[in-house]
């Protein structure tokens, strides 16, 4: 099977600016002993920010959890037709998380939505 570079989506959260730096806080696939996702933050230099563009970066996140969830499918496939049932069974617990992690995204995008309703 070929196999090629997997970068997990992040779900973004949270913005703060700091001396001209923007530090963004995030979910991804990092899971604390009890099974809930880790705070991450990444910093990059930039003046002005939005929550508007952490909304985009959303939208591109969750294109990309849409294809990694499409191809662990797949894989899970293969395995299932193989007879490897080890590797099966870990994919399939993958995926269950990662249908958790869209649900996220998808509640992620409903609250924000409700957000600019109220805004108005």
């Amino acid at each position: 099977m070929k196999k090629s570079n997997i970068f997990h989506p992040k779900l973004y959260f949270k913005y703060e600016i700091i001396n001209n730096k923007v530090q963004l806080f995030y979910y991804s696939n990092k899971l604390n002993h009890l099974g809930d996702r880790l705070v991450e933050s990444i910093f990059f230099k930039k003046e002005s920010f939005s929550s508007n563009q952490i909304k985009v970066m959303n939208k591109e996140q969750y294109h990309n959890l849409l294809i990694y969830i499409k191809r662990q499918e797949k894989v899970m496939d293969v395995y299932l037709k193989k007879g490897f049932n080890d590797q099966y069974l870990i994919v399939k617990d993958s995926i269950k998380l990662m249908y958790s992690f869209k649900q996220q995204f998808e509640n992620w995008f409903l609250d924000y939505s409700n957000r600019l309703i109220e805004a108005r």
